[in-house]
């Protein structure tokens, strides 16, 4: 640039390609301004740049200055007063005048004037970067960012509003608490999300390859004047462009990253590998099995997660129990007297009681029948059958098989069973908590101590690694999610003793996931009384997940909701099942094998669990703002010609209004209207975005 060159920096403001009622997020740099004036030998009013660009936009438009800090997600407190933006110096000064107010959120805020200015600094999403931010309001209104004289390649921050609402593998979601001062001198402690990156992918982020790309779709356009660049983005439409570069292009136009991404699975079908891939480990009530699949899970799906693995030691007393001993068990097997295996452990492992004690002997069958166990009414099954309390040795076989052997009461067998019982031994059982922006807490329980059976445990362990994947990537997470994968019955046990304070004062909902993999219909089993939230939100799933649910009472209980619900335990905690325990044929047996639970019903049983943790991350109570029915046309919500017919169109909204009265959450109105949840939740975000209601 000539050093006599002069440039009337008001004359690059008096032209910005702005007009009367638009919205505009104004990003920039003053210093190429600032020369002008110094050249010109003029002062610099950053006032003149303010004051014009609101008189361009009138009484109709509205103005935003990002006036972001990062402060907060070092502990640092908050100050809506007086914590300066860290992203320039013209919203500093905005953030000094009275005509414009700052929004709520502590990481990235803005300073607003106009119309729309007391709606954004009304809301106060958790995630910073979600659907209910003021970027999704940007989106929603295709508001124009003008960016002046700033390098676009690492400053269009609602690229990280699009990672944030669809996921990419380079960032995740984390939650940052500090103190917070209000803009009333109140100081509370407050959390707040927002996506950041995995460090270990050295991601960069550069957004220069969208950017050339919207230029090239007339989203954008620039402007040179001089040495100064100014581009102007269409916000909304710019959306849809980087969402397929993120969905469908691995996000190249908006981050570099070391690291390769992995083709994923449809959830349901890396569930059913999950249950393929543990259906030989030997599990028990402890041992070697519960460890490994613990660590199965923890090294393929939930390592971001940090799950925690314990273990009890000792054989103490659990309540009213008797921890049992450490099992486990190397090798068993009968031979007949050519050395034929006739039973194998390592191809079935449902052919060993379980804790058989060690043994080494040869024995007429006479002898040996005393210690098999079959099933006369299911001839060609291998029953699962186990034996905690009482010292003993055994194996399982077809019926028909041991009818077969029956017919030589005199022939010999050498059984061997190479087994410990370590008193030395431990319990093991793993814990995820995931947590919310608040303290209340959703307990989800699963099993893991069946040996190779796929509805009755795996079923269960696969629907907890997908609802710990699917709470994890939520963008607003209200509750505190705590995950734990026990021993059936004593593991729920030693799992109460250890933190029954705790769940007591924090659990508001629990599910027990128990036989949630075949194809059956949907079951519950409900709470002893039931008339909890819990019953509530499974009631409603169910009523629509199938047409012919099956609700079980209490009486008909079996596994570990017997104990969170136990009198002095008292958690609201119902079993969510496809076909419940003991009600399939296959039940117990060695027909609970991998062609009866598949990845379509596994897919069903985890769409079971989600739905019911989407009630509960949604389900709030609103409040209508208007007096009487609010005049839905001119929103856009009802027809602006009233005929026949017409108020049918929008019967469903007009009731749902007629009900939001604070009082009512949005469950409870779908429960009132017969309507499916998800179904009044779409209107309720309708009503929501065009600022008719607010939540209580």
């Amino acid at each position: 640039m000539s050093k006599r060159e002069k440039i009337d920096y008001k004359e690059i403001i008096r032209n910005l390609e702005i007009k009367s009622g638009d919205i505009v997020l104004l990003t920039s740099n003053l210093t190429f301004l600032a020369y002008d004036a110094a050249v010109n030998k003029e002062v610099f009013d950053e006032n003149f740049i303010l004051d014009t660009v609101i008189s361009k936009l009138g009484s109709t438009g509205t103005l935003l200055l990002p006036v972001y800090n990062w402060d907060f997600c070092h502990g640092v407190t908050f100050d809506y007063k007086n914590t300066q933006s860290k992203t320039g110096h013209l919203g500093n000064l905005a953030l000094k005048r009275d005509d414009f107010k700052r929004t709520k959120n502590p990481i990235y805020s803005f300073a607003v004037w106009g119309k729309d200015k007391d709606y954004l600094c009304s809301i106060d999403p958790v995630i910073s970067l979600g659907k209910d931010s003021v970027f999704g309001y940007l989106h929603r209104v295709n508001a124009k960012n003008v960016v002046l004289d700033v390098d676009i390649s690492d400053h269009y921050t609602i690229c990280h509003y699009v990672e944030q609402v669809h996921g990419v593998p380079y960032r995740y979601n984390k939650y940052f608490k500090a103190d917070y001062i209000d803009e009333y001198g109140n100081k509370s402690r407050k959390t707040y999300s927002m996506s950041v990156r995995y460090l270990e992918l050295d991601v960069t982020s550069d957004t220069q390859i969208m950017y050339e790309e919207l230029l090239k779709q007339n989203i954008a356009y620039e402007r040179h004047i001089g040495h100064h660049v100014i581009s102007y983005i269409n916000m909304g439409d710019s959306v849809p462009v980087m969402e397929k570069d993120v969905l469908e292009n691995n996000a190249v136009g908006q981050a570099q990253y070391k690291g390769q991404f992995e083709k994923k699975l449809p959830l349901n079908e890396e569930m059913y590998k999950i249950i393929k891939e543990l259906f030989p480990i030997n599990r028990s009530l402890s041992g070697n099995g519960n460890r490994d699949t613990l660590k199965y899970i923890k090294e393929n799906y939930l390592g971001e997660l940090n799950i925690k693995e314990y273990s009890i030691k000792d054989n103490p007393e659990t309540f009213d129990w008797k921890t049992p001993y450490e099992w486990n068990i190397n090798d068993a097997y009968i031979e007949d007297e050519n050395g034929n295996k006739i039973i194998d452990f390592k191809k079935n492992n449902l052919h060993i009681l379980g804790y058989s004690e060690p043994v080494d002997i040869t024995i007429p069958f006479s002898e040996l029948d005393n210690h098999l166990y079959s099933l006369e009414n299911d001839i060609d099954a291998v029953p699962y059958t186990t034996s905690y309390y009482k010292k003993r040795w055994g194996f399982c076989l077809s019926h028909k098989q041991r009818e077969e052997l029956r017919k030589n009461p005199d022939k010999l067998y050498h059984v061997v069973i190479d087994s410990s019982i370590n008193e030395n031994g431990s319990i093991t059982y793993g814990e995820l908590v995931i947590n919310g922006y608040t303290d209340d807490e959703i307990l989800i329980s699963t099993y893991i101590c069946h040996p190779s059976m796929t509805n009755d445990n795996l079923s269960g362990i696969a629907a907890a690694v997908a609802a710990a994947k699917y709470i994890y990537a939520l963008l607003e997470r209200k509750y505190t999610y705590r995950i734990i994968f026990i021993p059936e019955t004593i593991g729920a046990l030693i799992y109460l003793k250890e933190n029954i304070t705790h769940l007591q004062k924090y659990v508001k909902v629990g599910f027990v996931l128990s036989c949630i993999g075949d194809n059956g219909d949907y079951s519950c089993v409900h709470t002893p009384y039931n008339n909890t939230y819990t019953d509530k939100i499974v009631t409603h799933v169910l009523k629509y997940i199938t047409d012919n649910p099956k609700e079980y009472s209490y009486l008909e209980r079996g596994s570990d909701e017997r104990q969170f619900c136990a009198p002095l335990v008292n958690l609201p905690v119902c079993t969510l099942s496809r076909t419940k325990f003991a009600k399939f044929k296959e039940y117990h047996t060695s027909n609970d094998n991998l062609d009866f639970v598949t990845a379509a019903g596994i897919g069903g049983g985890i769409d079971y669990i989600c739905q019911c943790i989407n009630i509960l991350e949604n389900n709030e109570y609103y409040k209508i703002k208007t007096i009487g029915e609010p005049q839905l046309g001119k929103y856009g919500l009802y027809p602006t010609i009233s005929q026949k017919g017409s108020a049918a169109y929008t019967r469903n909204m007009t009731n749902i209004i007629a009900y939001l009265n604070g009082k009512n959450s949005i469950l409870d109105i779908a429960e009132i209207l017969n309507m499916k949840f998800t179904d009044v939740l779409e209107t309720i975000k309708k009503l929501k975005e065009n600022n008719l209601i607010y939540i209580i």
